[in-house]
């Protein structure tokens, strides 16, 4: 029994034991727990340094988050050169102008007086081709100004100066000497009016006639008739 009695009493002294060691462990380590961290040090260089590290990051990211587009270079139309427009004459008909703005000098063909479109002659005629035309210029006409060739057949035409004055808006009758050419066929004339300078200005005008072939001429003297003998009666 007192055996027993003294074998208890050294466990109850082991377990006390323990518990002493477990008890200062846990107070070493509480304070040891309880001990302030070193509080770490920092110069500005090093702020700096971190912030322009930062600042880097932050570029490199938002370029590859949003990579920069590329513009093609604007075109431009090129410029194409204007050239100047001549207009050229009718070839064949007389023809009024499309309404433009109006000039100094500016002539109408109003209608055809003497031979009409189509007329037929014969090789080496001679006449007259007579048109009436109107001043719808701004400015008079005086005898400085005639009608003048243009192209086509000139048959043996010349410029021929007006015999008096045209005030704007007047119409007067001008005039030609022609001869037809020894050929056949359908001919046509342009003609057009000149200031003084002898620029051509306004309306064509224009003589279109058909030459026919000279008809042959017999040359030969006509048969002698002769005398029929008479018998005579009885």
């Amino acid at each position: 029994m007192q055996m027993q009695n003294t074998k208890n009493r050294y466990i109850l002294l082991a377990v006390a034991a323990i518990l002493v060691i477990l008890g200062m462990a846990a107070i070493f380590a509480w304070g040891t727990s309880n001990k302030a961290a070193p509080t770490a040090t920092f110069s500005v260089n090093d702020i700096y340094t971190a912030a322009a590290q930062t600042f880097t990051a932050q570029q490199a990211t938002q370029r590859a988050l949003n990579p920069p587009t590329t513009s093609p270079f604007p075109t431009f139309p090129l410029a194409s050169p204007t050239a100047a427009t001549q207009v050229p004459f009718p070839t064949s008909v007389n023809s009024s102008p499309v309404a433009t703005v109006q000039s100094c000098d500016s002539s109408t063909f109003v209608s055809d007086v003497t031979i009409p479109d189509g007329t037929v002659m014969t090789p080496g005629q001679t006449f007259v081709k007579t048109w009436l035309v109107q001043n719808s210029g701004t400015c008079t006409w005086d005898t400085s100004y005639k009608i003048g060739f243009g192209f086509g057949e000139a048959m043996s035409g010349a410029a021929t100066a007006l015999t008096k004055t045209v005030a704007p808006g007047e119409q007067v009758e001008v005039s030609v000497n022609l001869t037809t050419p020894a050929k056949s066929g359908d001919l046509t004339g342009t003609w057009r009016m000149m200031n003084k300078q002898g620029a051509f200005f306004g309306t064509n005008l224009t003589v279109v006639i058909k030459v026919a072939e000279a008809t042959p001429t017999n040359t030969s003297a006509p048969p002698t008739p002769t005398d029929t003998p008479t018998t005579p009666g009885p």
